[in-house]
């Protein structure tokens, strides 16, 4: 009863000892391998009086709601899957770190108009809910109603469309923050060339950008302005082919679409339908714009549930989570083809970076603020989070490599620290890879890079080429 809302919040039975020990027996407590007999007394013996019956002794137990899950795919907040760079960077003898390279996605913004819309549409559907409690129709507990009725809307949702949230900045501001304290002596007064702020196209990706500078504390720090054609940041955004087969092309979320027939959503669906106990059938738009709800209202930093989450278990949200993997896989993932090309693209500007500071420039840091489209593809480039099968509607992999909740949450990030070592006045030069400030050990042995293994890796994308794109689209 107290499951579904309706319990007592505290019971409680005063009685004897034997009923205690009678408890034990039925649970399977305090259990020795033999019986206890008067001819042997085993001094390791689990049945104890002394500590099972003594005076006041209890057993309680208590009903929990359990750990809310927190992984909403390429909504999900970048505290809940992030590392700390101060903790987690590697420390190597004779090494320090002389430059730094890192592509960052953009931190939690509003939704866009069309979202945002279906998510304003939906809103009504709380007064269903409600009513259909009262009713006795919902499933859920007495503590969601009382919650949901209390919600109160940012109207910042439903008019700041695509603007970065405070949460966001609060995100990237961190970001700068955690690398200034993990690298103070790489990041201590900037100097004109010795650095590169560039956010692609969009308010929330250069108010980003901002964010993460202030982070580092730097006076006087020049951003780049966003180029147009978003040249390393996002060059799928102009590519007139990429924007007419993938971008715009339906057919691209087929298995998206497709597993919404399957039977594990379905199953889903109805589990949501029977919590909320309206009585009229709720789409998939419906469940899209609730879900919406859920995670545009969820705070991550904060850590303040949305009350929206409670009309989904546990299993729901990872059945609606696979739906967000399915669509990237296959518009920025190993699902299309172009994906590994135009991630070559970033990459080639790492190699060049680190070649010329090799050969004594003085960039010590390089920063690009970009969406989550980036980097996939850049994911797909190095060969990361690649799953021996294609994904697919037909089969929800649970153990699968490639979730958007980790590796296309907001404000991810990839980053490359190039050390230089000295031994014996020789210098040697080494690279460690970092996704959301936790090294990445799959790229090379225990994650560090020798000089050679990083350039044999991405020297083979210095003649990537774009010329498939035939024209040149607007950015959005």
């Amino acid at each position: 009863m107290a499951k579904n809302g309706k319990g007592k919040k505290l019971t409680v039975y005063f009685s004897h000892a034997t009923m205690m020990d009678m408890v034990y027996s039925a649970l399977g407590l305090f259990i020795d391998d033999i019986p206890l007999r008067s001819d042997f007394r085993n001094s390791e013996r689990k049945w104890r009086s002394s500590k099972t019956s003594c005076f006041a002794a209890n057993l309680i137990a208590t009903l929990n709601s359990g750990c809310p899950y927190k992984y909403f795919g390429s909504k999900s907040s970048y505290d809940s899957i992030r590392g700390d760079i101060r903790d987690s960077i590697l420390k190597l003898k004779g090494c320090k770190p002389i430059s730094i390279w890192g592509l960052f996605r953009h931190g939690k913004r509003y939704p866009s108009m069309n979202f945002g819309r279906k998510m304003e549409d939906a809103l009504a559907i709380r007064d269903y809910i409600i009513s259909s409690y009262e009713k006795g129709h919902s499933s859920l507990c007495a503590q969601d109603i009382e919650d949901l009725r209390n919600w109160s809307i940012d109207e910042k949702i439903f008019s700041n469309y695509n603007h970065l949230t405070p949460e966001g900045y609060e995100e990237l501001l961190g970001i700068g923050k955690r690398f200034k304290e993990a690298l103070p002596a790489l990041l201590e007064n900037l100097e004109k060339d010795s650095y590169i702020f560039r956010p692609a196209f969009g308010i929330w990706i250069e108010n980003s950008a901002k964010a993460f500078v202030k982070g580092l504390k730097s006076r006087n720090v020049h951003i780049d302005n966003a180029l147009s054609e978003s040249d390393v940041m996002a060059p799928y955004l102009t590519c007139g082919k990429y924007q007419m087969d993938v971008l715009r092309n339906p057919n691209v979320f087929a298995e998206a679409e497709k597993y919404k027939a399957n039977p594990d959503y379905l199953s889903a669906k109805d589990r949501i339908q029977r919590r909320s106990g309206i009585d009229y059938i709720l789409t998939d738009t419906n469940i899209t714009a609730l879900y919406d709800l859920c995670r545009h209202t969820w705070s991550g930093i904060k850590n303040k549930l949305s009350p929206w989450c409670a009309l989904f278990t546990k299993d729901d949200l990872q059945v609606l989570e696979y739906i967000d993997d399915l669509k990237a896989y296959y518009k920025s993932g190993y699902g299309s083809p172009k994906s590994e090309v135009f991630g070559h693209i970033p990459l080639t500007d790492l190699l060049n970076n680190f070649r010329r500071t090799k050969d004594g420039g003085k960039k010590k840091i390089t920063a690009y603020f970009t969406h989550a489209t980036m980097l996939e593809m850049v994911y797909t480039a190095l060969d990361l989070f690649k799953d021996s099968k294609p994904l697919s509607s037909a089969n929800r992999e649970r153990e699968r490599k490639w979730r958007t909740s980790f590796m296309a949450a907001c404000a991810v990030n990839l980053v490359a620290v190039l050390n230089r070592c000295v031994d014996n006045e020789v210098s040697d030069y080494n690279v460690v890879f970092y996704l959301n400030e936790e090294p990445i050990r799959s790229i090379c042995a225990d994650g560090i890079c020798t000089w050679k293994e990083f350039e044999d890796k991405l020297s083979p994308f210095l003649n990537t080429t774009i010329d498939f794109c035939e024209f040149k689209s607007e950015p959005y």
